[in-house]
């Protein structure tokens, strides 16, 4: 029944966080805790596996329609993915619970400021300074070291970070799925060893996720404006964070 259930349920949130360069571990972390998946040796490595694939595939998806921009990407890429492991490493010393209660305040805070967002024209590009690429590239490497600490990729919080900064959501999500995408991996292979696989489920729920993704991109980069995004990422995190504390209090 699972092998039924996962797969597509992760390629309705594939599109979804394709739609805003996320990547899907943000939304498949949460959700796949339902099921009954163990958190640090289940759940976090498939979710930052299928993280980086989904981002990829939005990433080729934007990159095609000529979004992304490559001077904020590329530097953030790379910070982003030597930072990443740190955060794993920190998971060792505090318990699930504790983990749990951070992602939600997390979740919270963001779903008020992406409610809220700057306002945005989509008719023209932003001008983005090299000082605001700088000011990203510091955020990015903490944001890095706390979203490996979650095992949920960094996207979910660079991409508000960059609407916060300055740039339009359309363009914070396209330049966003080229960061997250070597982080992830980066995280995932320091769950690697102590990882415990259902292979089966690996490979159903990666070409689920990934059709998803790329779906969900070409949507986005077609029809999607900035403010309708904002208001669907501020919705998402709400609705996460909501289910997250039912699960936490029921326990």
């Amino acid at each position: 029944m699972l092998y039924a259930v996962i797969p597509v349920l992760l390629f309705a949130l594939s599109f979804l966080s394709g739609m805003m360069g996320l990547g899907v571990a943000f939304i498949a972390t949460p959700v796949l805790g339902l099921f009954g998946l163990e958190l640090k040796h289940e759940i976090m490595p498939l979710s930052l596996w299928l993280n980086g694939l989904t981002a990829i595939a939005s990433a080729v998806a934007y990159s095609r329609a000529k979004m992304v921009d490559w001077r904020t990407a590329i530097p953030l890429l790379f910070v982003t993915t030597l930072m990443a492991p740190m955060g794993v490493w920190l998971l060792r010393f505090v318990p699930t619970t504790g983990i749990w209660w951070i992602y939600v305040v997390v979740l919270v805070f963001l779903a008020v400021r992406m409610a809220f967002p700057p306002r945005q024209d989509d008719s023209h590009e932003p001008k983005i300074t090299d000082g605001t690429r700088i000011k990203g590239g510091i955020l990015s490497s903490v944001i890095a070291v706390f979203a490996g600490f979650l095992g949920v990729g960094p996207g979910f919080l660079l991409m508000p970070s960059l609407v916060l900064l300055g740039y339009t959501a359309r363009l914070a999500a396209a330049t966003n799925s080229v960061i997250v995408t070597l982080p992830s991996f980066s995280a995932f292979l320091y769950h690697l060893k102590e990882a415990k696989f259902d292979w089966m489920m690996l490979v159903l729920t990666s070409l689920t996720a990934v059709a998803g993704a790329q779906l969900g991109a070409r949507f986005m980069a077609k029809r999607v404006k900035s403010k309708t995004l904002t208001r669907v990422f501020a919705a998402a995190l709400v609705l996460l964070a909501l289910q997250r504390v039912y699960l936490l209090l029921a326990h």
